[in-house]
């Protein structure tokens, strides 16, 4: 798969906004559309920075073979449940995250009995 297309499948698999990215990235939202869209390159800064934003390596966005997504997502220390609610998780509010905290507890209490 190639790069734009890779963008578009990680961006939309973790439930994110071009503008949602071009924030992070700290670039216009019809430059992340750019990106999807062959019209543009990201530079090797932001080539990494959007690698850092899916938790992805930089080889598995350029490469067109997608067994180095297989490969690498066999080592990977979270599955992409868990990848899709840590991503939503730092997009919380600091008094959002508290209150998750605190509700994580209470379902905690809840599994144990």
């Amino acid at each position: 798969m190639s790069f734009d297309k890779k963008l578009k499948a990680l961006r939309l698999e973790n439930e994110m906004t071009q503008k949602y990215v071009a924030a992070r990235l700290n670039v216009a939202r019809s430059t992340i559309a750019g990106y999807e869209t062959k019209n543009r390159q990201p530079s090797h800064e932001k080539l990494t920075a959007l690698a850092n934003l899916f938790d992805v390596s930089v080889d598995y966005l350029l490469e067109d073979d997608d067994s180095i997504h297989m490969n690498s997502s066999k080592n990977r220390l979270y599955t992409s449940e868990e990848q899709s609610f840590l991503l939503r998780c730092r997009r919380l509010s600091p008094k959002s995250k508290k209150d998750l905290l605190g509700y994580l507890s209470l379902l905690e209490l809840r599994d144990r009995n």
